[in-house]
């Protein structure tokens, strides 16, 4: 198209549809040179026209799409960039060229129209993210990834004989084939049914004289593959229903479609229900490590076979724990960017302390730095020298405190736990036989307490049912030994408690909390879990003052003010707002059905695992998988090592290495349980990545023959997981 100044403009991927060859282009170029004009290219989609140009382009195949990006540019003497399209930002955009009459052209003409030349109108913030945005575009895994997302959704509607164009960036329905009978308004008839019908908002923009399109646009590394699809499925219900939708009726009419308004009979339609596995839309996003396999099997070693000791940045996926590693929602940062810091008390204590109140049922509550910084606190409160703690299996912090506090440790966790292959719904349950062959033999003045943990973590994430926590609390208030609860996972053992327990099917997480917590007489909290944040503890007592001001005295000695416990004030905002939405039934279902879907697929592929699959992770069982390994070989620190070196997958050990050595004999305790934790982060990864996890531990169990044990070549003498190193055998 011929400007009258002597342009030539041509848009890359013209209205989504229509994209240009660079052959064509570069003629073009060539072709308006000739007689003195410029050529514009609108690159707002350079992205996708590139890829396209990768495709199916002659000689292009081969060649990454930042390279094919830069040969655009260089066929055009001007190009314009929206901001808000393939460099992903909020707002802005640019003008380009290397021409410099023209660019001092373009920098008077933003003063006048625009703001300084130096910001164009953009606030300095907005500035960066597109800058960062013009960086970051071009990464050839992110732009096969949109265009792969693209492909397969229009490939799914298309599947259900849905009329459409596809797209660059998603499916442009043909709404006058969809909803002939809307006759002129088919298109925004079609934009209401199909609101009206599941919530999905797709509206044809501009003019009301358009192409008859109603583009269907997929957000770029907004969402997920399984919401699309879900998105897909609803367009083609509405699609099956198409007879009964009647055409709008224009109350109001213009030339543009912002102008219109209509009369409608709503039509009797079966509403579509989501039923989405993950019920957010990606914010933010984090890049993953990309080493080459040479690379991983260097870096393990240089790690000493610990993946504790691997660097963040060269792990694809990061499975090591839960813990302070949750995706924070926007809601959260709002507040925590809100908070005003204090020294002292603070408005945002007050808003925690009522909130938990609210949640446990319970009168103190007593923040801490972290978790373990409450099991050191209440330890050292409740524990006399040699007094025994019965709990249902150790935790490796938490046994310590216990032990360094004078007391003794004693597993009363039912037998079934130590069963990986059990289908034992409640692995987590504390046997009351077990329990009472303690007390009769030591008597309940030697018993400092129960340590009765939710959701037992080294057990393989597995729930404590609701009878059982009622049993166990009437056992022992009748004798004065009191029942302190390891919450740190109690929404998952709730949700557990809602979907295995038929008296909870409907049931709110909110109330079974509640319940639950009504048969102990206080709790230790790690947040970092499913308070879904990324620093922060509790200690919370239901009504004994004496304790909590013990606690308190403590608190002030070793962690700061009893109204922050050592947190800033911005971390007990973030805090509050993520136990709000850790009792979303919404939230918690989709996370603990995320550790079911990952534990279905690696039994699908026979992998030996820790079943039924748990709340926050699933257990490999090293000893099924590694059967010729000695258990003082270390076989699950091995197969952890390994499932990083074959995937780039970072696990971790739950078994010999972790539970230590007998310090009276120096010999390995060779607990029973022998596993390697593959644990889930809260709201960070989709069921895309679960599946690219399962496929490659299917790799290593392909080899397993030829994996070899582990030695120490340094081993501490506390938590030795953590700084172990390691040689292969």
């Amino acid at each position: 198209m011929q400007g009258d100044d002597g342009r030539c403009f041509v848009q890359a991927f013209a209205d989504g549809l229509h994209p240009v060859s660079l052959e064509n282009l570069r003629a073009v170029h060539a072709l308006a040179g000739k007689h003195g004009k410029r050529l514009v290219l609108d690159g707002s989609r350079i992205l996708e026209n590139a890829w396209f140009v990768q495709r199916h382009e002659a000689g292009q195949e081969s060649r990454p799409v930042a390279e094919i990006v830069k040969d655009f540019a260089a066929a055009c003497d001007v190009m314009a960039l929206d901001g808000a399209q393939d460099p992903k930002s909020n707002a802005g955009g640019l003008l380009v060229t290397n021409d410099a009459d023209a660019h001092e052209k373009f920098r008077n003409e933003v003063v006048v129209y625009e703001g300084l030349h130096t910001y164009g109108g953009m606030a300095g913030r907005t500035m960066e993210v597109l800058a960062r945005g013009i960086e970051e575009m071009a990464d050839e895994g992110q732009v096969q990834w949109m265009m792969e997302q693209v492909s397969r959704f229009t490939r799914r509607l298309a599947e259900a004989g849905i009329p459409l164009e596809e797209g660059c960036d998603g499916a442009y329905v043909k709404a006058g084939e969809f909803l002939p009978q809307a006759g002129e308004h088919a298109q925004d008839t079609f934009s209401a049914a199909l609101y009206l019908h599941c919530g999905v908002r797709a509206v044809a923009p501009g003019l009301v004289d358009g192409d008859g399109l109603v583009p269907v646009q997929i957000p770029r590394l907004a969402m997920t593959n399984e919401q699309l699809e879900e998105v897909a499925d609803a367009i083609a219900a509405l699609y099956r229903q198409r007879d009964k939708i009647s055409a709008l009726q224009p109350l109001e009419t213009g030339a543009w479609r912002d102008q219109m308004q209509y009369n409608w009979v709503f039509p009797d339609i079966e509403p579509f229900s989501f039923d989405v596995s993950f019920p957010y839309v990606i914010h933010t996003i984090e890049r993953v490590g990309v080493l080459s396999r040479k690379q991983r099997e260097e870096a393990i070693r240089e790690a000493g076979y610990n993946t504790f000791l691997l660097r963040s940045a060269d792990v694809t996926i990061d499975l090591l724990t839960d813990s302070g590693t949750p995706a924070m929602s926007t809601d959260q940062w709002a507040a925590y960017q809100a908070a005003r810091p204090s020294a002292s008390a603070s408005d945002e204590f007050d808003r925690l302390e009522s909130t938990l109140q609210e949640v446990l049922g319970y009168d103190y509550i007593i923040p801490t730095h972290q978790g373990r910084a409450a099991e050191h606190i209440l330890s050292q409160i409740m524990i006399q020298d040699h007094q025994w703690v019965p709990g249902n299996m150790y935790f490796t912090t938490t046994k310590l405190h216990q032990e360094m506090a004078g007391g003794i440790f004693v597993d009363v966790i039912v037998d079934e736990a130590h069963n990986t292959q059990s289908e034992f719904p409640w692995k987590g349950n504390i046997d009351l036989d077990k329990l009472k062959k303690v007390v009769e033999e030591h008597g309940a003045d030697k018993v400092a307490y129960i340590s009765f943990e939710h959701s037992v973590n080294m057990a393989g994430g597995q729930p404590v049912s609701m009878d059982n926590m009622k049993e166990v609390y009437a056992y022992c208030n009748a004798l004065g030994i009191p029942v302190f609860f390891d919450a740190t996972r109690f929404a998952e053992n709730a949700y557990m408690i809602q979907s295995r327990d038929p008296r909870y099917r409907h049931t709110p997480i909110r109330d079974i909390l509640r319940e639950m917590m009504l048969y102990g007489d206080g709790c230790t909290v790690s947040g970092k879990k499913d308070f879904l944040i990324n620093i922060g503890g509790l200690l919370a007592f239901r009504d004994n003052v004496e304790w909590a001001e013990e606690a308190r005295e403590m608190l002030r000695v070793y962690e700061g003010n009893v109204t922050d416990g050592g947190l800033a004030t911005a971390d007990l905002a973030a805090i509050t707002r993520g136990i709000e939405e850790m009792v979303d039934d919404r939230y918690i279902r989709s996370r603990v059905e995320q550790t079911r879907f990952l534990g279905e697929q690696l039994l699908d592929r026979g992998i030996p695992i820790v079943t039924p699959p748990g709340s926050h992770a699933i257990f490999l069982d090293a000893r099924r998988f590694l059967p010729h390994l000695d258990q003082d070989e270390y076989p699950a620190q091995r197969l952890a090592a390994e499932i990083y070196v074959e995937t780039g997958v970072r696990a971790m050990e739950r078994g010999n290495v972790s539970k230590g050595r007998n310090p009276e004999t120096g010999e390995n305790y060779r607990p029973a349980l022998e596993l390697v934790r593959l644990t889930i982060p809260r709201r960070v990864y989709t069921n895309d990545h679960m599946l690219a996890v399962a496929d490659g531990v299917r790799r290593v169990y392909d080899r397993r023959d030829s994996i070899k044990g582990l030695k120490f070549v340094y081993e501490p003498k506390k938590l030795r997981f953590f700084q172990g190193r390691f040689e292969s055998k």
